[in-house]
């Protein structure tokens, strides 16, 4: 086993599990979830300082410890690869790690100290070119440092400081810290020589109209007066003059709508374009050509027979009593039950292009049923082992590229306020219908006569997955069949950014 290939960070993918990469832990912390209770929350980052958001439950959490020490080298086996999402991620990576019990951790013969900073320029944060729901390293001289406060947050006393960074070249940004990592700096205060601060994992945030740095909750981490390369070499290019603290307006905070939408005749025709810049959640229909599979994923997960619901294999097989043939078993989230009856089911994630732009789509169940034309069953090899080559596609999936749709989709509060950049398809028209639908408004693709595996003339009604998918646009439609019952899909990589209203943080809310 020890010669066997170090998958670097970069290239983890969700298609499979069983993966190998050399890592390093560079910060964690515990965090609670509505859905899920307490976790261990992880930053990991490989040779190459490529880092990865990973995470593992509960019950996992002081074998994790125990056997992944912070600042060491580990090799770990065998881990999920998911889809990151959220609206504070401590990675840009597209995807993140689950380590569960099954997931193998080794000692490394690597030694390297390097914390693997990635230090955001004052001018990218100012203008607006960061995303907000990334999470950022800052760096930078503590000015107009005014006096600790203890302010009242739903009922409790918390601390908080505000202060200026200024950079080398004499930019400056406004900060607010609360709780332990506004104490840290209380013994400051009164202190005269200049003093650097290093946040690592910061948010950017928005007060009294003025773009804010601040700690994401327990996953930033505050270093003052920091020793590494970095910041001695910034010491040396300090700017001493100190910069005016100016405020402005606090910007009125847009609520969110979630829209409930039956008659998609009504409904608005989009290019690709304006998806990206969109600021409520809606319902809405884009006209594109299919320009290629994204095979990240797989092409289907397996469900639960009887439900749809994603399964989980257990590894353990279960012996059958009328035959010699035994069986795999697997768990349904849904039904939270152990069972041994799956098949494959949808999950297309398509590149379509229209000609304003690109985006990825994702099609679950019976939406993907209707434009491949084929059941998953229908495609599949038979084998319950994981896809080693997500490149190997049925003929009828490869056969979708090129192929134009008008596609019926949800702009989800995922896209808007956490700019995720996949869209759920949930509806689906073709052929003569996509001419129909172009004629009664303005064009928005390039697209003419369009061809389809569907029928020209049906409107099919398609149901949106319903279960665990939070705060998704859920259409009521009188012709549901069945769910497409998977686990929320939060958005994949696409080049574009999808500029979301962002609240306004409160003088007395962390």
């Amino acid at each position: 086993m020890t010669n066997a290939i170090l998958n670097p960070v970069k290239t983890l993918k969700p298609y499979k599990t069983k993966w190998r990469s050399q890592v390093k832990l560079l910060h964690s912390w515990r965090q609670n979830t509505s859905f899920g209770g307490e976790t261990l929350q992880m930053v990991l980052t490989d040779e190459r300082g490529e880092k990865i958001h990973a995470t593992c439950k509960r019950n996992h959490i002081q074998s994790v410890q125990r056997k992944l020490p912070l600042g060491k080298w580990r090799v770990l086996t065998t881990f999920t690869v998911s889809q990151a999402s959220g609206q504070y991620r401590p990675t840009t990576h597209p995807y993140k790690m689950t380590i569960s019990d099954e997931t193998v951790i080794t000692n490394s013969d690597i030694i390297e100290d390097d914390i693997f900073l990635s230090l955001a320029k004052y001018e990218d944060i100012i203008d607006g070119t960061l995303k907000t729901h990334f999470l950022i390293d800052v760096m930078g001289k503590i000015v107009s440092l005014e006096p600790v406060q203890t302010v009242q947050v739903k009922g409790e006393d918390r601390k908080k400081v505000q202060f200026r960074l200024v950079d080398s070249s004499g930019k400056d940004i406004a900060c607010c810290l609360w709780g332990k990592y506004a104490e840290q700096l209380e013994t400051y205060v009164e202190r005269e020589q200049p003093l650097i601060c290093l946040i690592r994992f910061a948010k950017i945030s928005f007060y009294r109209g003025e773009v804010q740095i601040t700690n994401a909750f327990d996953a930033s981490i505050v270093y003052l007066d920091p020793t590494m390369e970095e910041a001695l070499k910034f010491k040396e290019k300090l700017m001493e003059d100190k910069l005016p603290l100016s405020l402005i307006e606090k910007r009125n905070g847009k609520k969110e709508v979630v829209l409930q939408e039956e008659d998609w005749n009504g409904l608005e025709i989009k290019t690709i374009s304006e998806l990206f810049v969109a600021n409520q959640v809606e319902n809405c229909k884009i006209i594109c050509s299919i320009e290629a599979i994204d095979t990240d994923w797989s092409w289907f997960y397996f469900g639960h027979k009887g439900c749809k619901h994603r399964a989980i294999k257990i590894g353990k097989i279960v012996p059958s009593r009328s035959n010699n043939d035994n069986k795999q078993l697997w768990h349904c989230g849904k039904c939270q039950a152990n069972i041994t009856e799956v098949v494959p089911v949808f999950k297309l994630h398509l590149i379509v292009r229209d000609d304003t732009e690109t985006c990825k789509l994702m099609l679950l169940n019976t939406v993907g049923m209707t434009i491949v034309g084929h059941e998953a069953v229908d495609l599949w090899d038979g084998s319950y082992d994981e896809i080693e080559d997500p490149d190997l596609l049925p003929e009828s999936i490869r056969d979708l590229v090129g192929k134009s749709f008008c596609f019926g989709i949800s702009v989800s509060s995922d896209n808007v306020t956490n700019g995720a950049e996949t869209f759920k398809v949930l509806e689906v028209w073709s052929g003569d219908k996509i001419l129909q639908v172009e004629s009664q408004s303005e064009p928005n693709s390039m697209i003419g006569t369009s061809s389809s595996t569907m029928s020209s003339c049906d409107v099919l009604m398609l149901e949106v997955a319903s279960h665990n998918e939070s705060e998704e646009c859920k259409t009521p439609f009188t012709k549901r069949k069945e769910e497409d019952a998977d686990l929320s899909d939060k958005t994949s990589t696409s080049k574009k950014l999808c500029r979301a209203s962002i609240k306004v943080e409160k003088e007395k809310e962390e």
